[in-house]
């Protein structure tokens, strides 16, 4: 780790965290920089200062009780507490490291001396930061919310919800099973817990984890959640690039689509929502409008998912996929959340991706019946697919919503052959195009192509 290194090259903002007081912002980015920006004036945010990990950034969070302190956290297992003054070159104060996986998520205390680090294995460490003393971890974890009167909410694998007070015991004061929760985020106020769902709906409970409501305001898939400062409004980001308010009675109060919006962090900084993106700057909004304060890269949405198809299209409708021409359409695929993307090989093998499960089948000659279906495991949520090769030896291609592209090999005669990881590119995928049977190209955030091509052993090069 170095404090005021030169810039690395411009790269997603993994990150996004503001101080209390709303003034400044701190995101961390996949080429390893963290950037302090100024944002007084939100609409025009001004760099402060730069520092950097050795590996992408990946959580930040601003100290509760002392606004000149950061913590950060890396791909390479390491965590850090930084003293960033505005007149003097960013300090490293501590390095919080032997983790045994990426450090996903820092999160602070309330009395400003813990700092709890989420790990990418599934659990999270717990610190006496400036000692750099480990006191422990809690297993079972993926996500996890500190309120402000100390209550630590985590998600685990299985979706099992703990709410712990760790000054007292490790052990969960309650845990409920919420199968299915992407993230949480408490209120302001510590009374409610949001849960975040790949269904698209939002769980509030107790701190007991008793259920208040459910909100709905859409089918994608969620990926994160908080609440305006003044814990009106519950705002969270999907997958696809959306972010939204809504009221805890379930009416909406703003929605926005940017497909270079990386939900993954979302931060509030008094009336100001900043979320990471694909571009090389956070995208900062009004979060009680909706309005865009700073631009965005532009890039179009990803199109409707259809598909020609024989004699009429392949479209996705929620939850289902359907075949045939218009008036005579069959149901085809059926998945558990809403198809985000599919494709078409011929007129005999179809692909649709619903948050982390691929479907491919291989139809009827004729018909519309499934001769044989197959359902994959994407290592990540997918974004779009694509199908190479042929109807007797089909290639699945699939980019997640992240960086990196995965293949399959289906013979339809056994167990198919992956995921294998194809490619990883700088800017996230965008978008994938057949050529032919044996080549496609993919397209990164910033519009730059790259031609994949199919070689005799069924792997993708470049």
């Amino acid at each position: 780790m170095k404090a005021g290194s030169a810039p690395a090259p411009a790269a997603p903002v993994n990150c996004v965290a503001f101080r209390a007081d709303g003034r400044r912002l701190a995101s961390g980015a996949q080429a390893g920089t963290v950037t302090v920006w100024e944002t007084s004036d939100p609409a025009r945010p001004v760099t402060l200062t730069e520092f950097a990990h050795q590996s992408a950034v990946l959580a930040a969070s601003w100290n509760p009780g002392a606004s000149d302190l950061l913590a950060t956290g890396s791909a390479d297992g390491t965590a850090a507490v930084w003293r960033v003054v505005d007149d003097r070159p960013p300090h490293l104060m501590k390095v919080l490291g032997g983790h045994p996986a990426a450090v996903t998520g820092v999160s602070w205390m309330p009395d400003g001396q813990h700092l709890l680090c989420l790990l990418a294995d599934g659990r999270a460490a717990v610190w006496q930061a400036f000692g750099e003393t480990y006191l422990g971890e809690i297993d079972d974890c993926l996500r996890l919310d500190v309120s402000a009167s100390g209550l630590v909410a985590t998600v685990g694998a299985s979706g099992f919800v703990a709410v712990r007070d760790l000054a007292q015991d490790r052990s969960p004061l309650a845990g409920r099973a919420a199968p299915a929760v992407e993230a949480c985020a408490w209120s302001p106020d510590s009374s409610t817990l949001a849960l975040a769902r790949r269904d698209g709906a939002i769980e509030l409970r107790n701190a007991h984890l008793d259920p208040i409501r459910t909100l709905r305001a859409g089918d994608a898939p969620l990926r994160s959640v908080t609440w305006s400062a003044d814990g009106r409004h519950v705002l969270a980001g999907a997958y696809d690039g959306a972010v939204f308010a809504i009221d805890p009675s379930s009416r909406p109060v703003w929605r926005l689509t940017d497909p270079t919006i990386r939900t993954c962090s979302l931060a509030v900084g008094g009336p100001v929502l900043a979320t990471a993106t694909f571009a090389t700057r956070p995208y900062l909004l009004d979060g009680t409008s909706g309005v865009p304060l700073t631009p965005g890269l532009s890039l179009p949405a990803l199109p409707a998912p259809t598909r020609p198809f024989r004699n009429g299209v392949l479209a996705a409708e929620g939850r289902v996929v359907t075949a045939g021409p218009p008036g005579n359409r069959s149901v085809v695929v059926e998945h558990d959340l809403r198809v985000g993307a599919i494709d078409a090989l011929g007129d005999r093998v179809i692909a649709s991706a619903a948050h982390q499960a691929v479907r491919v089948a291989r139809l009827d000659p004729v018909g519309f019946e499934v001769e044989r279906g197959i359902t994959l495991r994407a290592p990540e949520p997918v974004r779009t697919v694509a199908l190479l090769g042929t109807a007797e030896s089909t290639v699945v291609v699939a980019a997640s919503y992240e960086f990196r592209l995965f293949s399959w090999t289906v013979d339809w005669t056994g167990p198919p052959v992956g995921p294998t990881l194809a490619g990883e590119f700088g800017a996230g995928i965008a978008s994938l195009q057949r050529l032919d049977e044996h080549r496609l190209t993919a397209t990164d955030h910033r519009g730059e192509l790259v031609i994949l091509a199919l070689g005799a052993d069924g792997a993708l090069s470049s």
